[in-house]
Protein backbone atom coordinates (compact mmCIF):
# COMPACT_ATOMS: atom_id res chain seq x y z
CA UNK A 1 0.00 0.00 0.00
CA UNK A 2 3.01 2.25 0.20
CA UNK A 3 2.99 2.65 -3.57
CA UNK A 4 -0.59 4.08 -3.47
CA UNK A 5 -0.34 6.19 -0.37
CA UNK A 6 2.77 8.02 0.50
CA UNK A 7 3.18 9.15 4.03
CA UNK A 8 3.84 12.84 3.81
CA UNK A 9 5.09 13.06 7.34
CA UNK A 10 7.92 10.66 7.87
CA UNK A 11 9.27 9.48 11.16
CA UNK A 12 11.69 11.84 12.75
CA UNK A 13 13.68 10.48 15.52
CA UNK A 14 13.47 12.27 18.80
CA UNK A 15 10.79 14.72 17.50
CA UNK A 16 7.59 12.93 16.59
CA UNK A 17 6.34 9.74 15.09
CA UNK A 18 4.66 9.35 11.69
CA UNK A 19 0.94 9.75 11.07
CA UNK A 20 -1.36 7.13 12.48
CA UNK A 21 -2.30 4.33 10.06
CA UNK A 22 -6.00 5.32 9.80
CA UNK A 23 -4.87 8.67 8.32
CA UNK A 24 -3.71 6.67 5.36
CA UNK A 25 -7.40 6.18 4.48
CA UNK A 26 -7.86 9.90 3.82
CA UNK A 27 -6.16 9.81 0.38
CA UNK A 28 -8.06 6.61 -0.44
CA UNK A 29 -11.31 8.42 0.43
CA UNK A 30 -10.20 11.35 -1.73
CA UNK A 31 -9.59 8.97 -4.66
CA UNK A 32 -13.04 7.42 -4.16
CA UNK A 33 -14.69 10.88 -3.96
CA UNK A 34 -12.84 12.04 -7.09
CA UNK A 35 -13.89 8.88 -9.00
CA UNK A 36 -17.47 9.29 -7.68
CA UNK A 37 -17.50 12.97 -8.78
CA UNK A 38 -16.27 12.01 -12.24
CA UNK A 39 -18.99 9.34 -12.41
CA UNK A 40 -21.65 11.90 -11.34
CA UNK A 41 -20.39 14.34 -13.95
CA UNK A 42 -20.68 11.67 -16.63
CA UNK A 43 -24.19 10.78 -15.40
CA UNK A 44 -25.33 14.42 -15.29
CA UNK A 45 -23.80 15.14 -18.69
CA UNK A 46 -25.60 12.17 -20.25
CA UNK A 47 -28.84 13.24 -18.51
CA UNK A 48 -28.37 16.78 -19.88
CA UNK A 49 -27.80 15.44 -23.40
CA UNK A 50 -30.90 13.25 -23.07
CA UNK A 51 -32.91 16.24 -21.87
CA UNK A 52 -31.67 18.34 -24.79
CA UNK A 53 -32.66 15.54 -27.20
CA UNK A 54 -36.09 15.34 -25.56
CA UNK A 55 -36.46 19.11 -25.73
CA UNK A 56 -35.61 19.13 -29.46
CA UNK A 57 -38.16 16.35 -30.00
CA UNK A 58 -40.72 18.27 -27.97
CA UNK A 59 -40.03 21.49 -29.87
CA UNK A 60 -40.45 19.70 -33.21
CA UNK A 61 -43.73 18.20 -31.93
CA UNK A 62 -44.92 21.66 -30.85
CA UNK A 63 -43.97 23.11 -34.24
CA UNK A 64 -45.77 20.28 -36.05
CA UNK A 65 -48.85 20.66 -33.83
CA UNK A 66 -48.90 24.43 -34.41
CA UNK A 67 -48.66 23.85 -38.18
CA UNK A 68 -51.53 21.36 -37.99
CA UNK A 69 -53.56 23.79 -35.88
CA UNK A 70 -52.93 26.59 -38.38
CA UNK A 71 -53.97 24.33 -41.25
CA UNK A 72 -57.12 23.30 -39.39
CA UNK A 73 -57.95 26.91 -38.54
CA UNK A 74 -57.48 27.87 -42.21
CA UNK A 75 -59.78 25.06 -43.30
CA UNK A 76 -62.31 26.06 -40.64
CA UNK A 77 -62.14 29.68 -41.81
CA UNK A 78 -62.75 28.59 -45.40
CA UNK A 79 -65.68 26.42 -44.29
CA UNK A 80 -67.13 29.30 -42.25
CA UNK A 81 -66.80 31.72 -45.17
CA UNK A 82 -68.43 29.19 -47.50
CA UNK A 83 -71.22 28.65 -44.95
CA UNK A 84 -71.79 32.41 -44.72
CA UNK A 85 -71.85 32.70 -48.50
CA UNK A 86 -74.29 29.80 -48.71
CA UNK A 87 -76.41 31.42 -46.03
CA UNK A 88 -76.49 34.69 -47.98
CA UNK A 89 -77.44 32.80 -51.14
CA UNK A 90 -80.13 30.90 -49.26
CA UNK A 91 -81.49 34.18 -47.88
CA UNK A 92 -81.44 35.67 -51.37
CA UNK A 93 -83.20 32.64 -52.85
CA UNK A 94 -85.70 32.71 -50.00
CA UNK A 95 -86.31 36.42 -50.57
CA UNK A 96 -86.25 36.20 -54.35
CA UNK A 97 -89.50 34.41 -54.60
CA UNK A 98 -90.89 34.10 -58.11
CA UNK A 99 -92.98 37.02 -59.27
CA UNK A 100 -95.36 34.79 -61.24
CA UNK A 101 -97.72 34.23 -58.26
CA UNK A 102 -97.85 38.00 -57.76
CA UNK A 103 -98.71 38.73 -61.39
CA UNK A 104 -101.31 35.95 -61.45
CA UNK A 105 -102.87 37.25 -58.23
CA UNK A 106 -103.00 40.81 -59.57
CA UNK A 107 -104.47 39.63 -62.87
CA UNK A 108 -107.12 37.46 -61.19
CA UNK A 109 -108.13 40.28 -58.85
CA UNK A 110 -109.12 42.53 -61.74
CA UNK A 111 -112.81 43.10 -62.39
CA UNK A 112 -114.28 42.54 -65.83
CA UNK A 113 -114.13 46.16 -66.98
CA UNK A 114 -110.69 46.99 -65.44
CA UNK A 115 -107.48 46.54 -67.40
CA UNK A 116 -103.84 46.57 -66.43
CA UNK A 117 -102.11 49.25 -68.48
CA UNK A 118 -98.70 48.81 -66.90
CA UNK A 119 -97.13 46.48 -64.36
CA UNK A 120 -93.43 46.79 -63.46
CA UNK A 121 -91.61 44.90 -60.76
CA UNK A 122 -88.02 45.66 -59.83
CA UNK A 123 -86.03 43.75 -57.26
CA UNK A 124 -83.24 45.33 -55.22
CA UNK A 125 -80.24 42.95 -55.23
CA UNK A 126 -79.25 44.06 -51.74
CA UNK A 127 -82.72 43.23 -50.38
CA UNK A 128 -84.26 40.53 -52.56
CA UNK A 129 -87.29 40.19 -50.29
CA UNK A 130 -88.35 43.73 -51.28
CA UNK A 131 -90.00 44.15 -54.65
CA UNK A 132 -90.76 47.61 -56.02
CA UNK A 133 -94.05 47.48 -57.93
CA UNK A 134 -95.59 50.04 -60.25
CA UNK A 135 -99.17 49.30 -61.30
CA UNK A 136 -101.35 51.36 -63.63
CA UNK A 137 -104.98 50.29 -63.83
CA UNK A 138 -107.39 51.69 -66.46
CA UNK A 139 -111.15 51.89 -66.03
CA UNK A 140 -111.01 51.21 -62.27
CA UNK A 141 -111.54 52.91 -58.95
CA UNK A 142 -110.26 52.65 -55.42
CA UNK A 143 -112.32 49.51 -54.82
CA UNK A 144 -110.38 47.70 -57.53
CA UNK A 145 -107.08 48.74 -55.98
CA UNK A 146 -108.27 47.60 -52.55
CA UNK A 147 -109.32 44.18 -53.85
CA UNK A 148 -105.91 43.83 -55.56
CA UNK A 149 -104.07 44.73 -52.33
CA UNK A 150 -106.27 42.28 -50.39
CA UNK A 151 -105.38 39.55 -52.90
CA UNK A 152 -101.66 40.36 -52.44
CA UNK A 153 -101.95 40.18 -48.66
CA UNK A 154 -103.65 36.79 -49.06
CA UNK A 155 -100.39 35.44 -50.57
CA UNK A 156 -98.35 36.96 -47.70
CA UNK A 157 -97.21 40.20 -49.32
CA UNK A 158 -97.66 43.55 -47.64
CA UNK A 159 -97.26 46.98 -49.17
CA UNK A 160 -94.81 49.48 -47.81
CA UNK A 161 -94.43 53.15 -48.72
CA UNK A 162 -97.44 53.05 -51.01
CA UNK A 163 -98.27 56.01 -53.28
CA UNK A 164 -101.48 56.32 -55.21
CA UNK A 165 -102.33 58.84 -57.93
CA UNK A 166 -105.85 58.87 -59.33
CA UNK A 167 -106.29 60.22 -62.79
CA UNK A 168 -109.54 60.61 -64.78
CA UNK A 169 -110.06 56.99 -65.65
CA UNK A 170 -106.91 55.36 -64.23
CA UNK A 171 -105.03 54.73 -61.02
CA UNK A 172 -101.25 54.86 -60.77
CA UNK A 173 -100.03 52.89 -57.77
CA UNK A 174 -96.47 52.48 -56.53
CA UNK A 175 -95.38 50.47 -53.50
CA UNK A 176 -92.71 48.21 -52.19
CA UNK A 177 -93.96 44.69 -51.70
CA UNK A 178 -92.46 42.86 -48.75
CA UNK A 179 -92.95 39.16 -48.39
CA UNK A 180 -93.98 38.11 -44.91
CA UNK A 181 -92.50 34.75 -44.11
CA UNK A 182 -95.09 32.27 -42.93
CA UNK A 183 -95.42 32.54 -39.19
Amino acid sequence: MDFIIQDIKTDRPNISGGLPNFYRLIPVGFYFVAIFAIGLNIYFYSALRGHQRDEKTWQSEVTRAMAEQTAIMDKQGKINSEAQAAERIADWVDGARPVQPITVTITRSMEANATIAELNMDRNPAMPAHLFMTLKINHAGSEQLESTLDALSAIDYQTYSAQQVKAENAIDFQATLIWNKAQ
